[in-house]
């Protein structure tokens, strides 16, 4: 099913844009008149006021987009994926993976990985045939306080989160006890294999990995496991699944943090865990965040510095893993705003938005195969609230799904790390007007003051015909649990479809406006562009 009203159009309407150009472009005018009238007006009572009052002007950013160009990335199709976290488990009855309600917001946002896993994946013991779960006493990390004590689930168990994903239309994977330990040491693979051959009985068609944040242990666990004993348990990861027939599915590692630090314990790591395997990971993981939940406030989220934290982490793995000697791409298998479950009244409001989009293009930009958002459901970093009501980055994933693709452009940028941050890809046919060549610009403004864009490319000779498709997303504030397309509050509708996307339709012609703290969605109708077709 299309979610935007504009797409159930037939070539013979595309051909008459221009009426409904018409409509709305008096409609933008009468907005962009208003607006001016209501800049006008402050200013003039701020200069009444103080005569020493600063002015702002609205600034252009040009950027250009070579028609040419050939493909800079392909990316998977669940390139935006999302995670339950395994401590979640420790709780079933509390999980709603059986409500309709909950599998439908799943299944929106599919296709995609769903990644069980976390902290608490190296204190899950499987047990198939176990009555009810059980819990040994509490333990407390002594990093975040969180529960680190031994638990149990079952067959059944199991089952539940495995059908949600499929209910959902996800893929899920599966991160497996690394700290079962035998006497000498080495890994203790009984309960990895029961977990195998119970997934294989019942017909899972699952991906794995094995371990959370490795490099890591000593702080949390006070366990060390050495980046080369690590590929050896890989390894025999990789054994066991091909002999249970699961030689299809993909093995990711080593999920380890603290990458971009000045000591490179995180990359070190990778380095040496990829230089000791046998080739046997699919894709190298690593865990992605800005801040400190506990921390954090609402001005760094609106800070480019923040944001140019990535790009300087993505480097520097990469160097690392050329320097392993292996050519294999990076997943960031868990990934949000703040650690230790977010920051409250911040990583899951509108705010977080802005990081959120930002990671999935520089991420795409910089030829990320998966990035994994941490949480579907959980913590202060959740997509969808405890009442299961979709928060606001659960929206602007469902604008990313819709409209855009797996082909990754190149936008030509005097500067993309302040406060404009601008990405292209191919647009998906399915969200093409009567089969019109497309491209999707994406990405934000978080400045205080609106932005003019500038792409002089748009600027065709006469005969052809363009149009802008243009979808803003914005909140009443930052903080905002709500968030708004085009001035208009998103909400699913009663039966839990999804709204129709109504957007504003703008000749090449027309001033392309970011407001102060938007992200924007601009689907260029008529560009043609031979690589995205």
């Amino acid at each position: 099913m299309n979610y935007f009203v504009s797409n159930n159009w037939g070539k013979n309407q595309y051909q008459n844009l221009n009426d409904a150009h018409t409509r709305s472009t008096s409609t933008v005018r009468f907005i962009f008149c208003c607006i001016a009238l209501g800049l006008c007006s402050t200013l003039l009572i701020l200069s009444l006021w103080n005569p020493n009052t600063y002015i702002p002007t609205i600034r252009t950013y040009v950027l250009h987009l070579d028609r040419r160009q050939p493909l800079l990335h392909t990316i998977s199709d669940k390139f935006l994926s999302f995670g339950l976290d395994t401590s979640l488990l420790r709780t079933m009855n509390e999980l709603p993976i059986k409500q309709e309600k909950f599998i439908n917001l799943g299944r929106h946002l599919s296709p995609a990985y769903v990644r069980v896993g976390g902290t608490s994946a190296d204190c899950l013991i499987f047990d198939q045939n176990q009555i009810v779960q059980s819990s040994s006493e509490k333990i407390l990390s002594p990093v975040d306080g969180q529960d680190i004590s031994n638990f149990t689930i079952t067959g059944a168990d199991l089952l539940a989160v495995y059908n949600f994903a499929v209910k959902s239309k996800l893929r899920m994977i599966f991160d497996l006890n690394v700290l079962l330990r035998n006497p000498d040491g080495s890994w203790n693979d009984t309960n990895a294999q029961e977990i195998i051959t119970f997934a294989k009985n019942q017909a899972m068609e699952l991906d794995w990995q094995l371990g959370n944040e490795p490099n890591s242990f000593k702080h949390v666990f006070n366990v060390t496991i050495s980046a080369n004993e690590l590929a050896k348990n890989y390894d025999r990861l990789r054994q066991l699944l091909d002999e249970a027939g699961y030689v299809d599915s993909i093995l990711v590692g080593p999920e380890v943090n603290h990458v971009g630090e000045q000591n490179h314990i995180g990359e070190e790591y990778a380095k040496i865990f990829l230089r000791s395997q046998s080739s046997t990971v699919n894709y190298v993981t690593w865990h992605q965040y800005y801040l400190n939940g506990r921390e954090a406030i609402v001005k760094d989220f609106v800070n480019p510095l923040i944001f140019n934290w990535l790009p300087a982490q993505i480097k520097s793995l990469g160097e690392f893993i050329a320097a392993s000697g292996k050519n294999v791409s990076m997943w960031l298998s868990e990934t949000s705003t703040a650690y230790g479950g977010g920051a409250p009244e911040l990583s899951d409001r509108f705010v977080a938005g802005f990081l959120w989009l930002d990671k999935l293009g520089y991420s795409a930009s910089a030829g990320l195969n998966v990035v994994t958002r941490q949480s579907l459901f959980g913590g202060n970093y959740a997509m969808v609230s405890p009442n299961l009501t979709p928060n606001p980055d659960w929206w602007v994933s469902i604008f990313y799904k819709q409209f855009v693709s797996e082909k990754v452009l190149k936008l030509i940028t005097s500067n993309n790390f302040g406060y404009v941050r601008l990405y292209a890809h191919c647009t998906p046919k399915e969200a093409r007007v009567a089969r019109v060549p497309a491209v999707t610009i994406y990405g934000m403004n978080i400045d205080k003051i609106a932005v003019h864009i500038n792409i002089p490319e748009l600027f065709v000779q006469s005969g052809e015909m363009m149009k802008i498709f243009f979808y803003s997303l914005t909140a009443d504030n930052l903080q905002s649990s709500e968030i708004k397309l085009n001035g208009q509050v998103l909400k699913l509708q009663s039966n839990g479809d999804l709204p129709p996307f109504q957007s504003i339709i703008l000749d090449p012609t027309d001033p392309v406006i970011l407001p102060p703290y938007s992200m924007v969605f601009m689907i260029v109708h008529g560009i043609d562009i031979p690589v995205c077709e």
